[in-house]
This record gives C-alpha cells, sequence and structure tokens, in this order.
C-alpha cells in the first residue's frame, strides 16, 4: 500500500483492492511512505525538546465492528510496547509487520489502519486495508467459480497492471456479495460468513448469486464502454454487450428467486400451533359484540 497524501478528491481513504489472507497463516502487510514530490521518505524518528515526535507511523488492526485485535506505535513508541517493534523498516520509506495466526484467529474482515506523517510539517496521512481472511474451505470454491464466471482462463498480473481475469480477492468479494444476496431473500435462515454456508451440499447456488453479482459488475463496465454506432471513412463497428448482459441478469435473477427460498426452507423447522375451542367462546364473543343495554334471555348488560 502506498501513503502519499491526505484522502480527498484524488486519493482514497481506502486501498482499492481487497486482500485475501488464508486462515491460520502468516500474511505481511506492508506500507510505503512518499513525499509530495512521489518520492520514497522515511519518518524522522526524533522528539525535540518540545516533547512533539517529528514522525510518527501506528497501526491497528481490527475487525469488522471495530475491536481492536493489534496495536502498535513504531514511533514515538508508547508504553507497554516491546522495545523489539513487530513494525519492521524494510528500506527507505518502506515499513511492514508480519501478521500471525494468534493474531487473527477467525475467518471474516479485518481493517489494518494506518496512520503516518514523516516530518513536523508534514500532513497527518491516514489509510485503512480490508484484509478478507477465509478458510481453504471457501478457497474451494475459486476454481469453479473462475471456470465459470470468466469466458477464457485468463492470467491476472497484478504488479503489470493486467486485469484481464479476476484476481482470487475479486471472487471472494463476489462471493461475498452473494452470499448477503442470499440472506436478504426470506425465510429467515442466514449465514453470517461464507464458512458457515452449508458449501458441500449447495455450492451451486451460492456460487448463481455470486455470478448475478458479477454480471452487475460487468454490466455496468458494459453501459460504459458500449458502441452503439461508430463510423470512420466509412469503416463502422458496433459494441452492445448491454442487453445480453441484462437478459442474462434476469434469468440469473428469475432463477435464484425460487431457488433460495426452496433452500432455506430445507433449515427451517416446521411449525405447529395449538386451537382451543371454549364452551363459552360463542356467548363471550356475543356479550362483547353487544352494546350496552343488550337484554339476552332477561339477562340485562350496562358494559
Amino acid at each position: 500500500m502506498i501513503i502519499n497524501a491526505e484522502p480527498g478528491l484524488d486519493v482514497p481513504s481506502v486501498v482499492d483492492m481487497i486482500e485475501v489472507m488464508r486462515l491460520n497463516s502468516n500474511r505481511v502487510a506492508d506500507v510505503t511512505l512518499l513525499d509530495e514530490n512521489g518520492d520514497p521518505q522515511d519518518i524522522i524518528e526524533e522528539t525535540p525538546a518540545s516533547g512533539l515526535p517529528r514522525g510518527e507511523l501506528d497501526l491497528d488492526i481490527t475487525d469488522i465492528g471495530g475491536t481492536s485485535i493489534y496495536q502498535e506505535d513504531y514511533y514515538p513508541p508508547s508504553v507497554g510496547i516491546p522495545a523489539d517493534r513487530r513494525i519492521v523498516h524494510n528500506s527507505t520509506g518502506k515499513y511492514s509487520i508480519k501478521v500471525l495466526p494468534t493474531d487473527i484467529s477467525t475467518s471474516g474482515t479485518y481493517l489494518f489502519n494506518w496512520h503516518a506523517r514523516y516530518d513536523s510539517d508534514s500532513e497527518d496521512i491516514y489509510r485503512t486495508q480490508v484484509m478478507q481472511v477465509v478458510s481453504p474451505r471457501v478457497l474451494s470454491l475459486l476454481p469453479t467459480f473462475r471456470l465459470i464466471i470468466d469466458k477464457s482462463v485468463k492470467r491476472v498480473v497484478p504488479e503489470s497492471m493486467c486485469f484481464l481475469g479476476y484476481s482470487d480477492s475479486q471472487l471472494i468479494v463476489y462471493l461475498m456479495q452473494g452470499l448477503s444476496y442470499i440472506n436478504s431473500k426470506p425465510p429467515y435462515p442466514v449465514w453470517n460468513y461464507l464458512e458457515n454456508y452449508p458449501i458441500e451440499q449447495y455450492s451451486d447456488v451460492l456460487i448463481r448469486s455470486a455470478l448475478y453479482i458479477g454480471i452487475t459488475s460487468q454490466s455496468l463496465f458494459a453501459i460504459d464502454t458500449d458502441v452503439p454506432s461508430y463510423n470512420d471513412q466509412g469503416h463502422s463497428f458496433v459494441l452492445q454487450h448491454f442487453q445480453a448482459l441484462n437478459t442474462m441478469l434476469n434469468q440469473l435473477r428469475a432463477e435464484l428467486d425460487k431457488q433460495i427460498p426452496d433452500l432455506k426452507k430445507k433449515f427451517v423447522r416446521s411449525g405447529t400451533a395449538m386451537i382451543e375451542t371454549r364452551l363459552g367462546y360463542l356467548w363471550y364473543n356475543l356479550i362483547a359484540s353487544s352494546p350496552s343495554g343488550s337484554t339476552f334471555r332477561n339477562y340485562y348488560f350496562n358494559s
């Protein structure tokens, strides 16, 4: 992750790509600090007589609910921080931390909240990395899902800015949103995490839901890039993808609207109801619905 300016119009506060971490594994989270010229810049680890540090760098790892999982002040170190800091200075402007299984022991969404300032007169900078921790059980869905959603198996090389296919993190996002789509449909049973979903028996419904989300993304891209008609000195062509994608979306939605309730009904227990008709039911009902002052067989009621 690169930090070079305060979030604003042209700088996002959250890193665009969600990263994937395998449950019970080690993972290095890194950050690169850049100055206003775009050059790597170390934080200045000095504290003048005023007591205000020139540079600052700290990290707070939280779950999606905001509960802190791990927190470290690289500089200035706070009380209780061990001398052997876990945040490591790798090279000019580059810092990293190795996340251990003891730090994150359950699957879910975690936030790596970085704060940095490399000098007294520089701006405080904040960035958040979104880390999705999943188990190998969930990762087993990716080959099947990629085979279905990709027109062909494409090589994805993020370091070369080659995003022709889908990265693992993108597929995980589609699966998460597909699960959310399943949970939005009645009846009640919901699955909070991908790990809780019955993958072994009903992976098809989850993959179809994720496919629905993925094609929705493709449809938005098609709206921006379709060319209804282009002509240049007699050479013409037409690019129209949205209508075909929209037809596919409608077909998937119709199938899912039937499949999802049928799936959830398998996890709903049959309810029971008991009705008791008392001997005086009709009499009590008659009295309750009668106007004040009514007479029934020499009985007068003034209610």
